[in-house]
């Protein structure tokens, strides 16, 4: 009979603390543009709360589930045909802000990306225990690249090409990152994660520089005082909070020195580009 598996306490709580930080990261960053949108300031915030007990509910169905049953080829091959379906079927409906991203059911807005990350997830952890329950590493060598590395890499890659596609660079990379990580886990060589990674460098960078929103996105970080009402306000008041946060800084006056800072510098590009 096979030993019960215990719950992991530390996980739970973990998971629930990103979970309510991301809920008040919500509220902080939707308040204002709520109130003036629906005459409410927490609407985004019941929204995602609403969400939040559905996952919970979920996250104790499927922890009362046998997880053994998952291993059926029948429910990995639906799952993923399922999320290619609905990623391909997103470019056949209607654009919301410019991209082809969402899946819209009445009320509710389904997102595949953020399903096709689930889908990775089952269907690495089918494929490589099949694969792999004889071998406890995936060598530099071609017999492995060709029998394991190629055939679990390859529906990844069909999922990041059609997010990219919606566009979505983000997600994208986050899809890649999560199968990296679960195909070292399972004993690839990292011989292949360097070559992998060589190989999308160049990619990543013509992905972003030929862009023109995406290239402004990494100016704004790299200098958020370029823009400090536009593309660089999170970041700078991000930067502001913590900085009031650390008393062993100074606080309140270390924060104050910077947004003094922020706004002499902005303004004398201003300038320069005014009378320059």
């Amino acid at each position: 009979m096979a030993r019960r598996l215990e719950n992991d306490g530390w996980l739970f709580g973990v998971t629930l603390t990103l979970c309510l930080l991301g809920a008040v990261m919500i509220y902080s960053a939707s308040a204002v543009t709520a109130e003036h949108q629906y005459g409410r300031s927490y609407i985004f915030l019941l929204r995602q709360a609403a969400w939040l007990v559905i996952g919970l509910f979920g996250m104790f169905a499927l922890m009362r589930t046998d997880y053994r049953k998952l291993r059926e080829p029948a429910v990995v091959y639906t799952v993923v045909c399922l999320v290619l379906l609905m990623l391909v079927g997103t470019f056949f409906l209607d654009k919301s802000h410019a991209t082809h991203r969402w899946i819209k059911l009445g009320p509710v807005n389904i997102q595949p990306s953020e399903l096709a990350k689930l889908a990775v997830i089952l269907y690495l952890a089918w494929f490589l225990d099949l694969k792999r329950r004889g071998k406890a590493q995936m060598e530099f060598s071609k017999e492995d690249f060709l029998q394991s590395i190629l055939p679990a890499a390859g529906p990844i890659l069909i999922c990041v090409i059609l997010i990219l596609l919606q566009p979505d660079l983000g997600t994208s990379i986050e899809v890649a990152l999560i199968a990296g990580a679960i195909l070292y886990v399972a004993g690839m060589s990292w011989k292949w994660i360097a070559i992998s990674a060589a190989a999308a460098m160049p990619v990543l960078y013509l992905l972003i520089t030929q862009v023109s929103y995406r290239q402004a996105r990494l100016m704004a970080f790299l200098d958020p005082t370029s823009d400090p009402q536009g593309a660089g306000f999170q970041l700078l008041q991000s930067l502001i909070w913590w900085l009031r946060s650390l008393p062993f800084m100074g606080g309140e006056e270390c924060a104050l020195r910077f947004r003094l800072r922020m706004v002499s510098g902005a303004y004398w590009r201003w300038a320069s580009r005014r009378w320059c």
